[in-house]
């Protein structure tokens, strides 16, 4: 279901890497843009759909999934407040696809730029250009961390490490830290494993009270305990690569 939202000049407005535009700039982004309240589960693009939208996120939480074969799903972009994500269309050739489907898990407002209109105004402002490119590689980066825990670390400490992230993000309450949650299956491909395993792994947490189920929330009575378990490691011998470093080259002798 979308519900028509406030006019997206109020949010706009707030996000940090849009500060620099002046008010004429902003309100003919906002002039060209629409802001929408979506439920939880709204397909905001699928792989294959022209790429001619950007997406300022104010509140709520949206990922963005491909599918390799038919049973497994990766995320591979995770997205909150004050984020604009799918901005990688705006330095890439008109008419490009999405190969990612984009999806909330939580109600979500957010408004729809068009790419064209944002890309005009950062050929304008360079400096506005920058802080987008700027928050991009940090999406990119946490991307790339996320897929390298998904190698390196048990599957254990990867759920408990999304869920500390958000139960830090969540509110306190008489019984601990409680925060909505998100599917099983939003899960598995957050953390790259099957809903199954993920099912397993959260009940293991629930039955060493790391977490406690209450409908559509979780419960964290003690967050200092979900640090501790989220910092949690294997051993790390068997994981150093045979490789020496680089040696620099010798200097020239100096002339006497």
């Amino acid at each position: 279901m979308k519900v028509e939202a406030p006019g997206p000049l109020w949010g706009l407005r707030r996000f940090p890497v849009l500060a620099e535009l002046p008010d004429a700039a902003l309100h003919a982004l906002a002039g060209a843009s629409v802001s929408r309240q979506v439920s939880r589960g709204t397909i905001l693009h699928l792989p294959g759909e022209r790429a001619d939208e950007v997406y300022c996120l104010h509140g709520g939480r949206v990922s963005t999934l491909r599918e390799h074969g038919e049973s497994r799903t990766i995320n591979v972009g995770d997205f909150g407040p004050g984020d604009i994500f799918g901005e990688t269309c705006l330095w890439q050739a008109a008419g490009t696809e999405w190969d990612d489907t984009a999806v909330t898990t939580s109600p979500a407002l957010l408004t729809v730029v068009p790419r064209i209109v944002l890309r005009r105004l950062l050929d304008a402002h360079p400096g506005v250009e920058r802080a987008v490119v700027a928050q991009s590689i940090a999406h990119q980066d946490a991307t790339r961390r996320r897929l390298c825990d998904a190698l390196s670390l048990s599957l254990r400490a990867r759920i408990v490490g999304q869920l500390l992230r958000l139960a830090e993000a969540g509110r306190d309450t008489p019984e601990g830290r409680k925060f909505t949650f998100m599917r099983q299956r939003e899960l598995a491909a957050l953390v790259v494993c099957t809903r199954e395993s993920a099912a397993l792994a959260l009940r293991a947490l629930e039955d060493e009270r790391l977490i406690v189920r209450a409908g559509r929330e979780l419960i964290v009575p003690d967050l200092d305990r979900l640090r501790v378990a989220a910092h949690e490691r294997p051993s790390q011998a068997s994981n150093v690569l045979p490789f020496s470093r680089l040696s620099s080259p010798p200097r020239a002798a100096s002339a006497p």
